[in-house]
């Protein structure tokens, strides 16, 4: 494939340009491969891509296939966990071999590993999340909600705990065994985002109260909240420093226009960053721990964005 020479930003303050990758179709999700320096691409007819970072180039492919909704890289590089319409998961090796199939039972619409990738979350539409042990291929517990499904969930960075943003508009931190630990339910309107600050006693949800809120993980109760917006919330993700973090908004009025801010936790100020976030496909944290963001600019591009310290 071809590649976009690496460049940097005319604001010296925002992000800054990785590598433009060139793809055979646009990029639905991508999920960073842990320190690994890889990053897998889902395209919109199933395939699916890994290249290496930070030069874009092509590491492995897998051939396109009907009804794939969501995609997981683990944190070794080593396996992907391909969610499907039908209710089931392939785990395959980094090539896109299958290894084997999980069946979950409903529509897969998120998957995570954890941060050891001894265990595979799975996000189903209109139930709780699942908890699985992808190595031998069986479910270790089913989550719990009032009613309906997840709309994001996170690992904490040991992997000792799961915080889920429930649709029910509860938060809910369970230990790696699936037994609940804490339950935050004091949002009136549902969380759409989660995300675990880098030390792990901490969780950071937003959601359609236009609100960033950062939890205690030990007990949930509220730590601080940073100043109101006018706009949902929809995408939450600390930076690996934990001192700051970024936040997605969709405008009310207009919902294909999407906002992103960088956050000073410590100050509560905040700047828009000059990306296009309505094409936002992925953000994690590479090698060197570094904070990478992924936008999907085209049918044919995938830029990969590194956040500054």
């Amino acid at each position: 494939m071809l590649l976009v020479a690496v460049a940097i930003c005319s604001n010296a303050q925002d992000v800054r340009k990785l590598v433009t990758i060139a793809t055979p179709l646009r990029i639905r999700s991508a999920s960073v491969c842990g320190s690994s320096g890889l990053v897998a691409g889902r395209a919109r007819d199933g395939s699916v891509y890994v290249w290496r970072l930070p030069s874009g180039e092509l590491a492995s492919n897998r051939s396109a296939e009907d009804g794939v909704t969501s995609l997981a890289c683990s944190p070794d590089g080593k396996w992907l966990a391909i969610g499907k319409g039908d209710g089931s998961v392939i785990l395959a090796d980094i090539s896109g071999k299958p290894a084997k199939t999980l069946a979950v039972g409903r529509r897969v619409s998120d998957l995570a590993f954890s941060p050891d990738g001894s265990l595979l979350a799975v996000s189903v539409d209109e139930a709780p999340v699942q908890l699985w042990d992808p190595a031998q291929g069986t479910r270790v517990a089913v989550l719990k909600t009032d009613f309906s499904g997840s709309t994001s969930m996170d690992f904490s960075p040991d992997g000792a705990w799961l915080a889920t943003a429930d649709a029910d508009t509860a938060v809910r931190i369970y230990d790696r065994n699936g037994k609940l630990k804490a339950t935050y339910s004091d949002l009136l309107l549902e969380p759409f985002a989660i995300s675990f600050m880098p030390d792990g006693k901490d969780v950071v949800i937003g959601g359609v109260d236009c609100i960033v809120t950062i939890l205690d993980a030990a007990d949930a109760h509220v730590v601080r909240q940073l100043p109101k917006q006018s706009d949902p919330i929809f995408g939450v993700a600390a930076l690996p420093d934990g001192m700051g973090l970024v936040s997605v908004h969709i405008d009310a009025a207009r919902l294909e226009k999407f906002t992103t801010f960088m956050w000073d936790i410590r100050t509560g100020g905040r700047r828009e960053l000059s990306i296009d976030s309505a094409h936002i496909v992925g953000y994690g944290t590479t090698a060197g721990r570094k904070a990478v963001l992924f936008t999907a600019d085209s049918d044919s591009t995938l830029t990969a964005w590194i956040f500054p310290n």
